[in-house]
């Protein structure tokens, strides 16, 4: 009998230890719980935060003040804020996220929560667990949580009253999930950084505020470079597209300026255009297909040529100005000789005209030798044929008064030589004589 008593005894002494062993079980279960939920709830929260300061201005173009962008934890792993081992969930099942909003312009307010899964029903653990993850740590609590009527499902609280944030304009998880409420984002801040991506309706965030330093780097695979002003001590290219600011295509050194006109290149100098070797000791040669000149060509050495083609007009017979100079009659070339147009063709004549006398009683004062219809005068002169000094009458003369080519208003050209004695009494007489090429 004793026995079976102390049996009893035993038996009921280990029916009490086993019970208190499952208690200090059961909590030392909800302690590893708590601490590996605010530990993952704590490496979301820094990854989120980094997320939004460096993508803040890409948010705030998309965010508002009640539509909140949402980064998912495959998006943060995706973009190396997360190790590709981080779990989505947490022990019970409940997914992070981050939401954030921009309740006024530049300013981003960020909030992480937990969705779906199993909700926290151990509202101690669900303290305690947002208290490990820091100050930001929080929790949606249930309605009249440990008797306090401020706690409501409609909004997230921090551990211990640290804050409280309605959450009508993000997505309530609901009761027995888990918050954090990150630190406010000034977009502004980041404009610091200088973006390598186009970033929507944000230019600044791709244009430097201060000089750029390469420190004698290169800069390669460069497009097109827009500048106002470049500054180079050498410049090697393929080709130089040059714009001024009317589109039109402009280069200018010092006082002179190479432009493109339609087709045609110009160059703009108030002085002359100079060609010399790259020593600047000798005059350069300039090789070209035509050469046109509104003006005077002036060469101090030859001008060697297979052909010379004068365009400008003249008349066999008519005065010129510098005797060398070559023009076209329309028939053949023309030479500037001792101060009259003449030809070098061989088909050339002297023709006379009749006497001029001093005496009008016996015959013309004025005499012409005209050239043939076809030919050119090209010189002329006169011959006295009859002297007669002591003809009864006051002494005659030995010259005309006039011996010079004759135009023909007519023809509007010279065509023969004439002879004017002068008008003086006797007898003497000249005959004039043109000298005429055909």
């Amino acid at each position: 009998m004793d026995a079976i008593l102390g049996y009893i005894v035993a038996l009921t002494l280990s029916m009490i230890g086993v019970a208190g062993f499952t208690t200090w079980a059961r909590l030392g279960v909800a302690n590893v719980q708590t601490a590996a939920t605010a530990s993952q709830m704590l490496t979301f929260d820094k990854a989120a935060q980094q997320y939004v300061q460096d993508n803040g201005s890409t948010i705030a173009a998309l965010a508002t003040a009640t539509a909140p962008v949402t980064v998912t934890p495959a998006m943060l792993i995706a973009a190396g804020y997360l190790p590709n081992g981080f779990s989505p969930s947490n022990v019970f099942g409940q997914i992070w996220q981050l939401q954030v909003l921009q309740p006024s312009a530049g300013q981003l307010q960020s909030l992480v929560t937990s969705q779906g899964g199993t909700p926290i029903s151990n509202t101690r653990q669900l303290v305690q667990i947002a208290a490990q993850a820091g100050a930001q740590g929080g929790f949606v609590p249930y309605a009249n949580q440990a008797g306090d009527a401020s706690m409501s499902p409609a909004n997230a609280n921090g551990a211990y009253g640290g804050w409280k944030l309605p959450l009508a304009n993000y997505t309530n998880p609901g009761s027995g999930h888990l918050a954090s409420l990150l630190a406010f984002t000034n977009v502004q801040s980041n404009n610091a950084y200088l973006y390598r991506v186009a970033v929507a309706g944000h230019p600044e965030l791709n244009t430097m505020q201060t000089a750029l330093n390469m420190g004698t780097h290169d800069i390669d695979s460069a497009n097109n470079v827009n500048a106002t002003t470049v500054n180079a001590t050498n410049v090697n290219a393929q080709g130089v597209d040059v714009q001024n600011a009317s589109g039109a295509p402009t280069v200018t050194i010092g006082n002179t300026k190479l432009a493109g006109v339609g087709s045609q290149a110009v160059l703009q100098a108030d002085g002359g255009t100079v060609l010399t070797n790259s020593a600047g000791s000798a005059y350069a040669p300039l090789t070209a297909g035509n050469v046109m000149a509104n003006g005077d060509v002036d060469a101090n050495g030859n001008v060697n040529a297979s052909y010379l083609q004068p365009t400008g007009g003249a008349v066999a017979g008519q005065p010129c100005q510098k005797p060398g100079m070559i023009a076209n009659s329309g028939t053949g070339p023309l030479f500037c000789q001792s101060g009259m147009w003449r030809s070098l063709s061989t088909n050339s004549m002297v023709v006379s005209g009749s006497p001029a006398y001093g005496d009008s009683s016996s015959g013309p004062y004025t005499s012409v030798a005209a050239c043939p219809s076809g030919y050119n005068l090209t010189g002329g002169g006169y011959q006295l044929t009859n002297y007669a000094p002591n003809s009864g009458f006051n002494a005659d003369g030995n010259a005309p008064d006039v011996s010079m080519p004759y135009f023909d208003p007519a023809q509007g050209r010279y065509t023969g030589w004439l002879v004017h004695p002068g008008g003086f009494p006797g007898y003497s007489q000249f005959v004039p004589y043109a000298v005429c090429s055909g």
